[in-house]
């Protein structure tokens, strides 16, 4: 269970990383390119043109990202440990079956000089341009489960891949009142970003039946406490869910009992 942090979000993500990668300890003069993994976390901008379908992977054991635009020609190395951002030989960049990449000896080809640490994310140049990799931002208020799922790649592919419970399914899909189960979430919270995916997919499989569920997203720091529904449900950490049969609320899903969803709906309007 996650309850919110009072301090201001700067550098939480990208920033934070890089740091604690210079500081990390000393690192081999080569380290190994083969283990980059995609993340979901950042958004590259170029000449403040946010480029969408930009690839962003990390490497932890080499304290690097990679960066594959699709606003520009090659893809940019960004070495946490010396701050230098370099161009990448598309044709080295070797995609492997686990959705990761490796890079190719001779990948590199020429430095760009070393990037700025700003706000809650990096600065750099790309050929004169103005290139920026920052936090994605925060999903705030009522979302659908569309807006959900276009948020993350991770929630469409945790959604896509859990294994629901069909009796369960088919039981809350049976339910003749109308229920809402209203989920209160954060992107920037880790155990939500565990959780929405398999809340997704209940949501999907109860789609036109009495139970519906509905999202709102919170943001970390003072806006937290301040957030109107906040205040008139009493929500104190996230991922929580407030669960109302007929208008009237009946229980709360919080904690562990998000590990089946579907289960927890279910306990939840039973002795209702």
């Amino acid at each position: 269970m996650n309850t919110p942090s009072f301090r201001s979000r700067a550098i939480v993500a990208i920033a934070c990383a890089l740091v604690g990668a210079l500081t990390g300890g000393l690192a081999a003069a080569q380290p190994a390119m083969n283990d980059f993994l995609p993340i979901d976390k950042f958004v590259f901008f170029l000449d403040g043109e946010e480029d969408a379908n930009a690839e962003v992977y990390q490497s932890q054991s080499a304290g690097a990202y990679l960066v594959v635009p699709t606003l520009s020609e090659s893809p940019l190395l960004v070495q946490a440990r010396s701050a230098a951002v370099s161009t990448v030989n598309l044709m080295k960049v070797d995609r492997q079956p686990n959705g990761g990449v490796r890079l190719l000896d001779g990948a590199m080809l020429a430095p760009l000089g070393k990037f700025t640490i700003a706000g809650d994310g990096i600065e750099f140049s790309v050929d004169g341009r103005a290139a920026q990799l920052r936090n994605k931002p925060w999903l705030l208020g009522e979302q659908d489960l569309e807006a959900m799922r276009a948020y993350s790649r991770d929630y469409r592919t945790g959604a896509d891949a859990y294994e629901f419970s069909e009796p369960l399914v088919r039981q809350l899909q049976a339910e003749s009142r109308p229920v809402e189960v209203r989920v209160f979430f954060g992107t920037w919270c880790p155990h939500c970003q565990q959780v929405l995916p398999r809340v997704l997919r209940v949501a999907q499989e109860l789609a036109g039946s009495q139970v519906a569920l509905s999202f709102y997203g919170l943001p970390q720091g003072d806006g937290f406490s301040a957030d109107p529904e906040v205040k008139r449900l009493d929500i104190d950490s996230v991922p929580t869910a407030v669960v109302f049969v007929s208008g009237r609320e009946v229980g709360r899903i919080s904690g562990s009992s998000w590990k089946i969803p579907e289960l927890a709906i279910k306990n939840a309007i039973q002795g209702s």
